[in-house]
């Protein structure tokens, strides 16, 4: 029941002139999920952090969803920082730190844009790029720009009020005809007429191809939860120093360490850590 709660579901479509090609999300359960799992931030908060967890699934999409993604938004404005973190299984999860409340904006510069990709047959690729004036999809736009050399559109909402969040990555193919780009400035756009709760992927997808129809390349199913285990933070525990680790237990035992992405807590003693000193 949990899993069908915080369910969205990211599709990939290419247009049938075959010149345009589009990621379309309904975030709305990915809201939801936020909601639940952060229970300290306030509406406004949520929809920052939804924003970016959108923009992490849609730029998933441009790989088929076959590596794992994180961005994180380090800035000077209302958010100190943002993570968003998405897996080739359509798990997905996210955390804000927050910063200056008295700032104009969430995201707001000087700060940076890191993304992280990573798959089972490589490296990790990480790349920073500096924060420009804007929020989380003016940020995006510009790392495909400079970058990955993309010409690319990321239109983003999440409505702090109902919780209808959503997201549209629109890129356009090599030998587009100046014409039809025109007409996807125009669909793009004239977007903001259409009410959130109207903006399904299907409905997307029929907007962006103006009628004409679009081939789905491929779909995954998000599911908005957390990945952390006791044994997954114990091994990370253990390859701290030693003096290290028996600094942790300086002021009593047992310790609880608190995962940041979903809050719950974990129960630690010294003899998990330090064999022999239970």
């Amino acid at each position: 029941m949990e899993d069908r709660i915080h369910q969205a579901r990211v599709i990939k479509a290419l247009t049938k002139d075959r010149h345009i090609r589009l990621s379309s999300l309904d975030a709305s359960p990915l809201w939801d999920g936020v909601r639940r799992g952060h229970p300290h931030l306030d509406p406004e908060a949520c929809a920052c952090l939804t924003e970016l967890l959108s923009a992490t699934a849609l730029l998933q999409g441009r790989t088929v969803f076959e590596e794992r993604l994180q961005l994180l938004v380090k800035g000077s404005g209302r958010a100190k920082a943002v993570v968003a973190d998405c897996w080739p299984d359509g798990t997905i999860r996210g955390v804000l730190d927050l910063g200056d409340a008295a700032a104009g904006h969430w995201i707001q510069a000087p700060g940076v844009l890191q993304v992280m990709r990573s798959n089972p047959a490589g490296s990790p690729y990480i790349g920073n790029l500096e924060l420009v004036e804007g929020g989380i999809q003016v940020q995006v736009e510009h790392y495909l720009q400079n970058s990955e050399q993309i010409q690319a559109s990321l239109t983003l909402w999440c409505d702090p009020g109902t919780g209808e969040a959503g997201g549209l990555l629109v890129e356009l193919l090599p030998d587009c005809p100046p014409a039809r780009v025109a007409r996807l400035v125009q669909a793009i756009e004239g977007l903001e007429v259409v009410p959130h709760w109207e903006r399904t992927p299907e409905f997307l997808a029929s907007w962006i191809s103006q009628g004409e129809g679009t081939e789905e390349l491929a779909a995954m199913d998000l599911f908005y939860r957390c990945r952390c285990t006791r044994e997954a933070l114990l091994e990370t525990l253990r390859g701290f120093p030693e003096a290290q680790k028996a600094d942790l237990f300086k002021e009593g035992d047992p310790l609880e360490v608190r995962c940041d992405y979903c809050g719950k807590l974990y129960p630690v003693t010294r003899g998990d850590l330090l064999p022999g000193q239970a």
